[in-house]
């Protein structure tokens, strides 16, 4: 057994994992994964995941309005997930972003979505989780003003160069990466993970999507294939695997401010 590993981002609640989920974290516990982070994609699922971590051990909670749900999203719905922001076990807003890959929101309206997060986090004293796909310079620009205000947040799933981690790195925030590390193209984005402080590191699986390179013919991803992607980081980190571990588990409860 592995570990202690820390799975920063899984969607547990909705997808192909959603019929079998305890199961699913049954065996990323016995995996050596010691904590896990439930993403919320919009109003309903988000209250899908205060239920489903409410009274499970060693998971924990966000809510939010994906960008590609924003074009969906109602006034109502975002009323609820400031309602849920104050349940037990929720540590973050999110996730929020912008998408300009599959661009199924303006980007208008994926911009003030993002907006109006960042400014409730603040408010909340809540980071958020950040999903950026095509769309690294109109979110620099829509955050910085954020950022200055003291605004905490991890990128998820980082897909991008050692040019653009800079800005993220300079905030003070955390880079989240996931199995797309193990994947034999990712030469660049392993030279952005060989660029970023060690405390500024998470790791992820986006499961049930981005099933790392051991099991990426797979149907689906799991939590317990995290410690796939801390292998890979600790190679490029040139650390031994339990200490790349332990300092990524250090840094998820950190940051998600778990104790």
């Amino acid at each position: 057994m592995a570990g202690p590993v820390f799975d920063t981002h899984c969607h547990l609640t909705i997808g192909e994992l959603a019929a079998d989920a305890d199961a699913v974290w049954d065996r990323a516990r016995d995996s050596g994964v010691e904590g896990a982070v439930v993403i919320g994609i919009d109003a309903a699922t988000s209250k899908d995941v205060v239920e489903f971590v409410a009274n499970r051990d060693h998971l924990w909670g966000t809510v939010g309005v994906h960008p590609n749900e924003t074009a969906k999203a109602t006034e109502s719905d975002w009323e609820t997930i400031q309602q849920l922001a104050t349940c037990d076990k929720i540590v973050a807003l999110g996730e929020t972003g912008l998408d300009r890959y599959w661009d199924d929101a303006p980007l208008a309206t994926q911009i003030a979505s993002l907006r109006r997060h960042a400014t409730f986090a603040i408010e909340i004293d809540l980071p958020i989780v950040l999903h950026l796909r095509d769309a690294f310079q109109p979110a620099i620009e829509t955050l910085e003003p954020f950022a200055a205000r003291g605004l905490r947040a991890v990128v998820h799933c980082f897909t991008g160069t050692e040019h653009d981690l800079r800005p993220f790195l300079d905030w003070g925030w955390m880079i989240s990466y996931s199995g797309i590390l193990t994947y034999s193209g990712a030469t660049a984005l392993r030279a952005a993970a060989a660029a970023t402080p060690l405390e500024q590191c998470l790791i992820e699986t986006d499961a049930p999507w981005l099933a790392p390179a051991p099991h990426k013919s797979q149907d689906r991803n799991e939590p317990a294939f995290v410690v796939h992607t801390a292998r890979r980081l600790a190679k490029v980190k040139q650390l031994p695997f339990d200490e790349l571990a332990a300092a990524t588990t250090a840094n998820a409860r950190r940051f998600f401010r778990l104790g």
